[in-house]
């Protein structure tokens, strides 16, 4: 209600003045783009990690950087990832760990004419390339070995996955995802996470992931995952409770600028 209010006064009072410039309206234009800038997720049942907080910064709609902190039964770990852009796109990242024993990690990737990732390089090394074919998209390991191909619909969302080691002559592991129509928590963010599996930023929210196919001892064909999804005003998540088959369970905290 205080933003809402705020937000009435600030429109009354440039009404009142004629001489406003555009620079104030932008920036009570940039005031109303929602943000997620904390994210705080608490585990149940797993044995390593029982806590993960997300710290998000930005420029505008612009990530600059975030960090990313393991709390766990005998220790706590902070990673601060650090964008750096050349135009629009994250072209290079900068992973800071604050254990001793984990070193600095530098990403660079590179980028199409229509602002998708097609190559990502570690160290300066090769990583993974990207091909995209219509809603298709594969990738390739540092030898060309077809090793993930990912499905989505026409707006993003991803529809399954399918995912093998380079060794493997076949799919090991399939699944499909099924989604919500409310907002994704970055929906207003201008670049997406270039470290993610997806390959695009998916507008809507996962609510399940279903295993349909594994030869993997570690993930059963038939598991499944379950999200319970509470929104704001706005439609974006502000928190959800995620159920795995064999018990355990996880509950996510989202807090935004708004």
């Amino acid at each position: 209600m205080k933003n809402y209010l705020f937000i009435i006064t600030a429109l009354i009072i440039s009404l009142s003045f004629s001489s406003c410039s555009k620079e104030d309206d932008l920036i009570i234009e940039e005031s109303l783009t929602q943000l997620c800038t904390k994210r705080t997720v608490d585990f149940y049942g797993f044995n390593v990690v029982n806590r993960k907080i997300y710290d998000y910064n930005y420029d505008g709609t612009r990530l600059l950087d975030w960090k990313f902190t393991y709390i766990m039964d005998n220790d706590t770990l902070t990673t601060t990832y650090t964008n750096i852009y050349t135009g629009d796109n994250i072209t290079s990242m900068i992973v800071d760990n604050s254990y001793d024993q984990w070193p600095t990690i530098y990403y660079d990737f590179e980028y199409d004419t229509q602002g998708r990732v097609t190559k990502r390089f570690k160290d300066n090394s090769l990583e993974f390339t990207y091909i995209y074919i219509g809603y298709v998209v594969e990738t390739y390991d540092t030898n060309n070995i077809l090793v993930r191909e990912d499905t989505y619909d026409a707006n993003g969302n991803s529809l399954s996955v399918k995912s093998k080691q380079a060794t493997d002559s076949t799919w090991t592991v399939i699944s499909e995802n099924t989604h919500d129509n409310k907002n994704m928590p970055f929906m207003n963010v201008d670049s997406w996470y270039p470290l993610s599996g997806y390959r695009y930023i998916s507008p809507n929210n996962t609510t399940s992931n279903t295993v349909l196919f594994s030869t993997s001892t570690g993930i059963p064909t038939g598991s499944t995952i379950n999200m319970n999804i509470s929104y704001d005003a706005n439609d974006f998540p502000t928190y959800i409770a995620t159920s795995y088959s064999d018990g355990k369970s996880k509950s996510e905290i989202l807090e935004y600028n708004l």
